[in-house]
Parts: C-alpha cells; structure tokens; sequence
C-alpha cells in the first residue's frame, strides 16, 4: 500500500514538473505577430491620390523656389505638404487598425486641403512676378523722373526766353500752356511714386515728356524769328 502511495506522488510530480517547463516554454517562445492589415481598395485609391498630390506640391514649391520666390511666401505650402503627409501616416495607421470608415475620412481631408496647394503655389509665383514687375516699374520711374525733371527746367528756361524776346499772344500762350501741363504731370508722377505706384508714375511722367518738349520746341521755333529779323551789322568800309 505505501509503495502504491509512493508511486502515485512520484507521477503527479513528474506531471506538475512537465506542466510547468511546458508552460514556461510557451511563454518565452516567440510569438508571430500577424501581418499589417492591407488598407481597403477605395482607402487604398484615395491614399494613392493623396501621395501623387503630395509628390505634385513638393515639385512645384521647388520649380518657385529655383525660379526665385522666398522662403517667406512658400512656408505655409510647405507646412500644408508636412499635414499632408501626416494624413497618409494617419489614414495607413487607421486602417491598419481595422477604421476603415475614419481612415477613409481623414485621407478624403488630407486630400482636400493638399489640392489646395495647387493654388497657393501659382498666387506665390504670380506675387513674385508682380513684384519683380513693381521693381522694375520703380526702377524706370526714377530715371524718367530725373530725365523729367531737367526737360521741364529747360522747358522753363524756352517760356522765358521767348518772353524776354517779347514773343507775344498765340505762341507764347502755346509755350506757357505745355509747361504748366508738364509741371502738373510731373507733380502728380511725384506723388504716386511716393505712394508705391510706380506704374501710374511712369504714364504721367511720359505725358510731362511730352509737354516739356512741346513747350522747348515752341519756345526756339517762337524765339528764332526775332533773332533772325535782327539786321545784321554792316562792315566797315575801308578808307
């Protein structure tokens, strides 16, 4: 009886030890983990769509950038690109995890607001090209103003030329009429100058051309004749 007791206990140990060590081996072996969850077709398209905006937005930052915008104008295009792609990161990771319809939804926005891009890229070049226009509008603006500005004190000096030669009536009305209108043109050319206008600028500094060397050529046609009626002096005759 006491070596039937002893048997039993010998097998229920041995049981309990391979029990454990089999528990113990289950337990460090290591475990497969399944493999990522394919995101559906219609996430799957629309993921596409948003990676080929992504890859369209970075390539035309780049072409403005070479072509000469600043950093300034292409920082929130580049901060929409980085949400961008985060809605590709997030979109994957949802549907990896099963959220078909919150993957869905969150690519359809990310995808939303990167075909927005497509805009702020062409309004950024069409802001750099408007300025490089306003510079060189500026520029032409001031070298017309100085060339401006000595028409006009030449026209001054023809009006009083014309007036000590005692050019009356018609002509020298004609003489005073371009001068008052070329000093009016360059006045206001002045002020939308100062006003960052270059382009309106320059359209009245052409008309102040014009009338500055309307009223130079009035004053010498009107001054000549007077100068030309003077008799000439005789020669003396020899004795």
């Amino acid at each position: 009886m006491l070596t039937l007791r002893l048997s039993r206990w010998y097998l229920w140990g041995v049981m309990g030890v391979c029990l454990t060590a089999g528990v113990v081996t289950w337990g460090c072996a290591p475990q497969e983990s399944p493999p990522p969850q394919q995101p559906p077709a219609d996430v799957s398209r629309r993921l596409t769509a948003l990676e080929e905006c992504i890859t369209r937005a970075q390539g035309a930052v780049k072409a403005v950038a070479d072509a000469g915008v600043s950093a300034g104008p292409l920082a929130p295009i580049n901060s929409g690109i980085a949400d961008a792609q985060d809605a590709v990161d997030e979109g994957k990771k949802l549907a990896q995890q099963g959220k078909t319809q919150e993957a869905a939804e969150r690519v359809t926005k990310g995808l939303e607001e990167c075909e927005k891009l497509d805009a702020m890229v062409a309004k950024a070049r069409q802001d750099a090209t408007e300025r490089r226009v306003r510079a060189q509008m500026a520029s032409e603006a001031e070298t017309r103003m100085a060339w401006t500005v000595s028409c006009v004190d030449g026209a001054r000096q023809s009006f009083r030329r014309a007036s000590a030669a005692s050019v009356k009536g018609a002509d020298l009305n004609a003489i005073k009429s371009a001068l008052d209108s070329a000093e009016t043109a360059l006045k206001q050319a002045r002020e939308l100058l100062a006003q960052h206008d270059p382009k309106g600028a320059v359209g009245h500094l052409e008309t102040a051309q014009m009338d500055c060397q309307m009223a130079q050529d009035a004053g010498t046609k009107a001054a000549a004749p007077r100068q030309s009626a003077s008799p000439p002096a005789r020669p003396r005759r020899g004795r």
